[in-house]
């Protein structure tokens, strides 16, 4: 079986490298799409913000022989996974993973993943469990239960079958397996600066106030300040110090 990987690379300078460096001895090829431009989920985002990330930063990687790199200016995230899935279906990939820049796996979860998928080879997409940092690698989200487990986001789809991807990185599809290895996500390990930008030009950027939340959640955060999810924000009900067996990324330190 082959596998591939896609990475949005749009300022991601902090991860990218790392990220590259953990999936490379599990996949065939690596497919990074950069744009200059954000999409267009908020209309503002486009005279406002551009990308910082330098395709040149990429040939520092010591799997560069694996990457190809897609350019283009997309107005949804979907359009811009859809191109790396075009190009993975041209190149005879089995299966696309979608591991985001900021996400990460222990070597040996990473290694579950893929023998679980190709022990369950006929699904069409693939799920698994994630944890979500906040602020720094020392708080992580739960939810009102107390679980840290706060997803399970789409993480393979199996190109054998006709799917595209129809929302951000949710693929077609209704024959679902989830997968038991943990997602480390780093999304909101950020600056202020970083912060601002993502939540302005991320694909859920059409969905809620972005100042107030900006302002309330993120700038005045304390421990003791409640519901943080932006999207529903009971969701994330706060965020505390991460247990001693989760505090450091895998292989994000």
């Amino acid at each position: 079986m082959k596998f591939a990987t896609h990475i949005l690379f749009f300022n991601q300078d902090r991860w990218i490298l790392k990220n590259i460096e953990m999936i490379a001895p599990f996949v065939d090829k690596i497919y990074i799409a950069w744009s200059e431009f954000p999409w267009n989920y908020n209309p503002q985002a486009r005279g406002q913000f551009k990308n910082y990330s330098s395709p040149e930063l990429l040939k520092q990687s010591p799997y560069y022989n694996k990457i190809e790199l897609i350019t283009g200016v997309w107005n949804l995230d979907e359009d811009q996974r859809n191109a790396c899935l075009d190009a993975a279906k041209r190149d005879g990939m089995d299966y696309l993973l979608m591991i985001d820049a900021d996400e990460f796996y222990n070597q040996n979860d990473l290694k579950r993943l893929i023998d679980d998928i190709e022990a369950n080879p006929d699904f069409e997409y693939y799920t698994t469990p994630w944890i979500t940092y906040w602020k720094d690698f020392d708080h992580i989200l739960i939810m009102e239960n107390g679980n840290v487990i706060n997803g399970y986001p789409e993480i393979c789809v199996n190109l054998k079958y006709n799917n595209r991807f129809v929302r951000c990185r949710r693929p077609s599809g209704t024959k679902i397996k989830q997968l038991t290895s943990i997602c480390g996500h780093a999304s909101y390990v950020l600056t202020d600066e970083e912060c601002w930008s993502k939540i302005n030009t991320w694909g859920h950027a059409h969905q809620f106030n972005k100042s107030e939340w900006f302002k309330n959640k993120w700038i005045n955060w304390n421990e003791n300040v409640l519901d943080l999810h932006p999207i529903n924000p009971k969701h994330w009900h706060k965020a505390i110090k991460t247990p001693n067996e989760l505090k450091l990324p895998y292989n994000f330190g």
